[in-house]
């Protein structure tokens, strides 16, 4: 089997020109501009399922001039200030509804996507941390579906996800098996992503980090994900993850793809 590529979701839309810019183009929008237009997506966290988000960080519509909306004017939380290695999780019915709602019209566009597989996902986990939310929706037969968005963007969306259908075996009741693994890249920087199966006896994951030490992760219905700021999975497996496990106990279980 090929491992898929976790693929980049990213919008960017055109402005108006600048007023009191001659031609309605400024030095700063063009640099901008060519820049887009020649760095192809690079770096992708691997996906185990055959079905992938479309790529649209390339496919940038220039008009009004070429004039782009830079990221002071969209907003956004910068080089992921606002992250932490701890996560909240989304609370109540409807908040956990609308978020699982937004990540379903993401991940709609995707090309190939089981649209009904889709529809009847549930939100396995909703977390945020700082601005940013992690929706991962579960359905039926290993079909999943993931988003991390920037939630303060003030215009357009800023994100990365992925959804389809692992081929891969439950894992063991203490076992952990990873269905998204490596690195993707957002207008705040790099990040780095491990997510998949947890055992039914698995009730706490946590990765070491180098840059940011214990990240921990969040687990909902046999499903298990957390996601950091850099390219340090960029290698990808194995990594070591450590488990915590419902009678207390806690051992290490390395996951790859």
């Amino acid at each position: 089997m090929t491992d898929d590529l976790l693929t980049l979701l990213r919008s960017l839309d055109p402005a108006d020109p600048p007023a009191g810019v001659a031609g309605g183009v400024d030095a700063r929008a063009e640099a901008d501009l060519a820049r887009i237009l020649a760095t192809a997506p690079d770096r992708a966290p691997r996906r185990r399922p055959t079905r992938v988000v479309g790529a649209t960080a390339a496919a940038v519509t220039v008009v009004a001039g070429g004039v782009v909306l830079a990221p002071s004017v969209v907003g956004g939380d910068a080089a992921f200030a606002t992250w932490s290695p701890h996560p909240r999780e989304v609370v109540g019915t409807a908040a956990r509804a609308d978020a699982a709602g937004t990540c379903r019209d993401h991940l709609a566009d995707a090309s190939a996507v089981d649209g009904a597989g889709l529809a009847r996902a549930v939100p396995a986990i909703a977390e945020r941390r700082g601005d940013w939310t992690l929706v991962l929706l579960s359905g039926a037969g290993g079909f999943s579906g993931l988003c991390i968005t920037d939630d303060s963007r003030r215009l357009f969306d800023d994100l990365i996800g992925s959804v389809g259908t692992a081929d891969v075996p439950a894992p063991g009741a203490r076992g952990l098996i990873a269905t998204d693994l490596g690195t993707g890249s957002l207008d705040a920087g790099e990040l780095s992503l491990v997510a998949g199966l947890a055992g039914d006896d698995v009730v706490g994951v946590a990765y070491e980090s180098a840059a940011h030490g214990r990240v921990e992760a969040s687990l909902g219905e046999g499903r298990f994900a957390l996601w950091f700021p850099g390219d340090e999975l960029a290698d990808g497996g194995p990594v070591p993850l450590e488990v915590t496990y419902a009678d207390g106990s806690v051992g290490s279980v390395d996951v790859d793809l």
